[in-house]
């Protein structure tokens, strides 16, 4: 694992990458026009693994995280929903927190509030700055809530 601004690489894939540092893992999700929907859907479905990993991680080492998809493509089909939600529920089981920066898009934004109302309602929240969404997410000590 290699190490970028101080942040160890923990995963990628085809249109991710997870960082770790400072407590908080990172994960930057972008467009790839040039793979089909169901490849982009394969991808959410193997980030499932990674964020689930992420959860089990000691809370020392990953009090929370920030997913940011401000480069995504403008929707996706329910195979990459139903992954979201998977991402989002396995760190709220997990009482971390994620902070997912919204592209600067009203229906996704609403899409993703409806997702973490759903899979994360206690420790997931939407941001439009990477810098609040870190400062979110990073701000959790365990017990604390």
């Amino acid at each position: 694992m290699s190490s970028e601004l101080g942040r160890e690489v923990y995963a990628e894939g085809g249109n991710y990458c997870m960082t770790l540092g400072d407590g908080v893992a990172e994960c930057r999700v972008w467009r790839r026009p040039d793979v089909s929907r169901e490849a982009g859907a394969a991808y959410a479905r193997e980030m499932v693994g990674v964020f689930q990993r992420v959860a089990r991680e000691p809370a020392v080492r990953v009090r929370g995280a920030v997913m940011d998809l401000r480069e995504v493509t403008v929707a996706w089909g329910p195979a990459t929903d139903a992954a979201l939600g998977e991402m989002f529920g396995a760190l709220e089981v997990a009482s971390r927190r994620i902070a997912v920066v919204s592209p600067d898009n009203a229906l996704q934004m609403m899409s993703l509030q409806s997702l973490l109302k759903a899979h994360a309602p206690k420790f997931g929240r939407v941001f439009g700055t990477p810098t609040d969404a870190f400062r979110w997410a990073g701000s959790y000590r365990q017990g604390s809530g």
